[in-house]
């Protein structure tokens, strides 16, 4: 299958750099669209996939379309390019906030998927959740899958409000991850460590952590109390968190981006 990747910002490119180094579409199968002509040079001499500055009858020639502008052009976007669509082309959108009503209201189709990917994939270790429309048949999904696991892990969503949870889960996480990053190096420099030193300490921790859960394959409960012993450092903490109810604290904020995601989808 020959595609278009519409948009060569961080995301758009991120993802055709992923593509073409697993070879999960050849570099000869893909175009990128992008009007910023530095974006679309260093694109296309880093992937070697053709590029182009706007969108034209070109698209015909394609069968999957990767939307990836700011959703703040997406409109605009979507209703250039609704005017070379063909019925048969698939419609794939990792634009934030854009539901399949408003896309099949812009575009006048319907084989339309959307995804929810997060940051990590700039370094091919994402994480994606997607839901298609009735109409993408089993292979065109397969398709999506293979790219969004080129990227890191992917995951079909059963319904499309489980892509306004993935937002607030995986797609925001990192954001969350990154601040108690935050708030423990600031710990780490509160008590004696270098800024260089905290940084080390917190990254390697939180790598650490995570590797050793992957290896486990255990849940987060049981890695927590192994490491957490009576009367020890770590429940000091830990209790202390709980009784100032950090935890409902983090469900609450987790809450309030799936309730602002679903505005967005609105």
């Amino acid at each position: 299958m020959r595609l278009i990747i519409l948009g060569g910002g961080n995301m758009g490119g991120a993802i055709l750099r992923a593509l073409v180094k697993t070879e999960a579409v050849p570099a000869e199968d893909i175009l990128l669209i992008e009007p910023e002509e530095a974006k679309r040079q260093n694109l296309g001499k880093a992937t070697g996939c053709a590029t182009k500055a706007e969108i034209d009858e070109t698209v015909r020639r394609y069968e999957l379309i990767l939307l990836a502008v700011k959703p703040q052009a997406a409109t605009p976007a979507m209703e250039l390019l609704a005017q070379w669509l063909l019925p048969h082309q698939v419609v794939i959108s990792v634009m934030a906030g854009i539901s399949l009503q408003t896309m099949r209201g812009a575009l006048g189709r319907t084989k339309l998927v959307r995804v929810m990917p997060n940051i990590p994939t700039l370094i091919a270790e994402g994480m994606s959740v997607f839901f298609a429309s009735d109409e993408v048949d089993t292979e065109e999904r397969e398709l999506v899958k293979t790219f969004f696991s080129s990227c890191g892990t992917c995951l079909e969503a059963q319904d499309e409000d489980a892509i306004d949870a993935a937002t607030a889960i995986s797609g925001s996480g990192p954001g969350y991850l990154f601040y108690f990053a935050e708030q423990m190096t600031a710990s780490a420099k509160s008590l004696g460590f270098s800024n260089e030193d905290a940084l080390v300490l917190v990254q390697k921790t939180i790598r650490g952590a995570t590797l050793l859960w992957e290896s486990q394959q255990v849940s987060p409960e049981t890695l927590r109390e192994q490491v957490s012993s009576p009367g020890g450092t770590t429940l000091a903490a830990l209790n202390h968190f709980q009784s100032t109810k950090v935890g409902e604290s983090i469900k609450d904020g987790i809450q309030h981006a799936y309730l602002r995601a679903k505005e967005l989808s609105s």
